[in-house]
């Protein structure tokens, strides 16, 4: 069974980013990273990613090498207010995958909706169980 590279210590990342706003105050530029689930059934491979406040135009999702990545930007403007307070991210935010080999990368399908990107990774069809004949002689 092919799978994603799992990363069992994502509350590192949690903790990565809560130091780095701590850090980064009042900074333009800011990252980020979007919370994502993964799933398989027998077709393929499922991503969702959330994304709200994040305007589709401003996402990328590439393939290269067996990997997947999705990348954007998150911005808005305050206007003349000033921030007492902000627990909202913004700015660039990057997520990469390693793909099973059995992943069919020219046949992905992305769709995004109330700030849910769902993608689906459809599985090869070199990927199913084939039968192989047995010459007798």
């Amino acid at each position: 069974m092919a799978s994603f590279t799992y990363t069992p210590y994502a509350w590192l990342d949690d903790f990565r980013r809560d130091f780095s706003r701590l850090v980064n105050t009042g900074q333009e530029n800011q990252s980020w990273s979007p919370a994502v689930d993964l799933a398989e059934d027998d077709s393929g491979y499922f991503i969702t990613v959330d994304l709200p406040g994040v305007n589709p135009d401003d996402v990328e999702i590439t393939t290269h090498a067996q990997q997947l990545t999705i990348k954007g930007k998150r911005e808005w403007e305050a206007g003349e207010r000033s921030a007492l307070s902000s627990e909202r991210w913004r700015g660039d935010f990057l997520r990469r995958f390693t793909l099973p080999k059995i992943a069919d990368v020219d046949n992905i399908d992305a769709k995004y909706s109330n700030g849910v990107l769902a993608i689906f990774l459809p599985k090869s069809k070199d990927a199913e169980p084939r039968r192989i004949a047995i010459n007798v002689h």
